[in-house]
């Protein structure tokens, strides 16, 4: 396994790289290239990488990846609140390969889930699955960029979900905008994973990762309160849960 994701790091960095001249790039370079074709990246990079390939790397399969995600933050939902899914219209951000679509869609009987992402590529892998199963439930949504309130305008959206994206956003204010967008959206519910400003990660370039504290959640997330976080990952995962305040 080890092999395996320093086979995946060498495969990111190398698609990183191909957006500029290595031989002379900063790290300020390659972000800046970075922010400038973020499609381009996530059309191309790693699978596993991506979240499209569930079985490679260090996701180790859809049934752990679905354990993980019930042990993290989904079963506090039903906890706190009951269903919040059920007869509900889910937007996720970071589709990836359709996993927790398909996910909320039969286990938690959403009404209807919204899949956004950046990538043509993930977008129609997590088409694949969801016409399997669900085909006239969901939507997909392609973004150009940081999201935009006209993203959310079509629909009328209870639960918003975004795990293991906001961490690659490629630059502060890029991820002010996101949240801003969430904050005047008065969307009921926000269930967002985030790397915390205290991680510390050893085979993975920090200075390519958004790292978000709590306080700054808080300060442009003014709309909301926060009911609930999870325990920190020895990598710096949080899951939090945000409310819209009445």
């Amino acid at each position: 396994m080890r092999v395996h994701k320093s086979l995946q790091l060498i495969s990111t960095w190398c698609t990183l790289a191909a957006l500029v001249d290595a031989s002379k790039a900063t790290m300020k370079d390659y972000l800046q290239a970075y922010e400038k074709n973020l499609s381009g990246f996530w059309n191309s990079v790693d699978k596993a990488y991506a979240h499209v390939s569930y079985n490679a790397g260090h996701l180790r399969g859809e049934a752990r990846l679905i354990k993980n995600w019930e042990a993290h933050w989904l079963n506090h939902s039903q906890e706190q609140y009951g269903n919040l899914f059920e007869n509900a219209t889910v937007m996720e951000y970071g589709i990836g390969g359709g996993l927790l679509g398909k996910h909320l869609l039969e286990k938690y009987n959403a009404r209807h889930y919204i899949g956004v992402d950046i990538a043509e590529r993930q977008l129609e892998e997590a088409s694949k699955r969801l016409d399997d199963c669900c085909r006239y439930k969901y939507s997909r949504v392609k973004v150009d960029g940081s999201l935009n309130a006209a993203d959310l305008q079509p629909f009328r959206i209870d639960v918003f979900v975004s795990q293991a994206v906001i961490q690659h956003f490629p630059s502060a204010s890029y991820t002010r905008n996101f949240l801003g967008v969430l904050s005047q959206s008065r969307i009921p519910y926000l269930m967002l994973q985030v790397r915390d400003d205290k991680a510390r990660l050893q085979g993975t370039s920090i200075g390519h990762a958004q790292l978000i504290s709590k306080e700054m959640l808080e300060t442009y997330l003014r709309n909301y309160e926060m009911v609930w976080q999870s325990k920190r990952s020895k990598i710096g995962y949080v899951f939090y849960w945000w409310h819209l305040r009445s």
